[in-house]
């Protein structure tokens, strides 16, 4: 089992300041939970240092670092796991999901504990060999985050349309084995036009295995495709996962779907009384249609193939292989409020309008 672990030889971090280990890596945290964003940038003229954005009560947080380099943007984008990375090795705080999503869960909080999760940020990134200055950015004000929440919105956006290729255009896919600290036998596959459930793109995995900061995305040849599927991704997936997962469909959810970890950003469900799915994101805490809530369709499909059932990242509603094994946006009739509000922007008015009905 490979275990989500930033490799020590490259990014041991330690700071008097808290207790930071490994073990604390898969803690689960109860009491004060925020509302965060991450986002790395890389900025030339950046000044090694930390700044901490205050101002009253803290209800949010914010980590922006700069950097500068010889790194492409695949690769400073890649980064930005390693904040995830470093915060859960602090024994009190659980770091959860990425970019405009992040939740920080905190078992107890000051002024001094985000100066001690700056000093290790500022310290690890400091490790990577390609990375020359760094800049750390706390930001616990809450107009102060709001401006820089959009701001990395539309960065990840532009990056996001930067990146974009098809699964045809490369000769390998990424298995991530992240989960397998909670989950053991779970793999998700992320290829260019399916980035894991939690967010992660193929191109973040690419520049992550480059990069050799983190150790649980492994390449692996697609091989020949048999239908829907690739042999060279059944192959190692079934490695990875010792055999519990050995064959995955990357766009269906009705036949050998995408095993889905922890941290999905939505579920996509079957409903056989419409013969049709429905899109509900982690937000969402009413039952949707089929009666069910997201976290009661988490808890039956988590970490396992569940036919009916599949884990989402918002990115991949763009993706042109969307749901393609089962029909794509045709046989979509309802998503949650805040699905409707991300796809209104891309998707057909005429599905639109049969979804706002749904």
């Amino acid at each position: 089992m490979i275990n989500r672990y930033i490799d020590p030889e490259k990014i041991n971090v330690k700071e008097e300041c808290a207790e930071v280990d490994e073990i604390y890596a898969g803690e689960r945290v109860e009491g004060i939970s925020l509302r965060g964003f991450e986002l790395v940038e890389k900025a030339e003229d950046v000044e090694d240092g930390i700044d901490l954005v205050l101002n009253g009560e803290i209800k949010v947080a914010g980590f922006h670092v700069l950097v500068s380099g010889d790194l492409s943007e695949e690769a400073v984008s890649a980064l930005e796991a390693l904040i995830g990375e470093v915060l859960n090795r602090i024994k009190g705080v659980e770091y959860k999901f990425r970019k405009e999503k992040v939740v920080v869960n905190l078992a107890d909080m000051d002024q001094k504990t985000f100066e001690c999760m700056a000093k290790l940020l500022y310290d690890a990134f400091k490790k990577i060999p390609a990375v020359d200055r760094v800049r750390v950015k706390v930001i616990l004000d809450e107009g102060e985050f709001e401006k820089e929440l959009n701001y990395a919105a539309k960065i990840h956006e532009k990056r996001e349309n930067l990146f974009r290729k098809s699964e045809e255009e490369v000769d390998k896919f990424y298995i991530c084995t992240s989960c397998q600290y909670y989950l053991p036998g779970h793999g998700c596959v992320i290829s260019p036009e399916r980035p894991s459930p939690c967010g992660t793109t193929w191109t973040e995995a690419k520049a992550a295995e480059e990069l050799e900061v983190v150790k649980y995305y492994s390449p692996a040849e697609k091989g020949e495709k048999v239908g829907s599927e690739y042999e060279g991704i059944n192959s190692a997936l079934s490695a990875v996962t010792e055999g519990k997962i050995n064959r995955v469909s990357l766009h269906s959810a009705l036949k050998n779907p995408p095993s889905t970890g922890l941290y999905s950003e939505l579920i996509i469900f079957y409903d056989p009384s419409r013969d049709a799915f429905g899109i509900v994101d982690r937000a969402y805490k009413e039952k949707t249609p089929l009666g069910l809530t997201f976290d009661e369709m988490e808890k039956i499909m988590v970490g396992q193939q569940v036919e009916g059932f599949v884990g989402a990242s918002y990115v991949y509603l763009k993706s042109e292989k969307f749901l393609q094994d089962d029909g794509g946006w045709k046989r979509v009739y309802w998503v949650s409020p805040n699905v409707y509000d991300y796809v209104k922007e891309f998707l057909d008015p005429d599905i639109l309008q049969r979804l706002k009905k749904g």
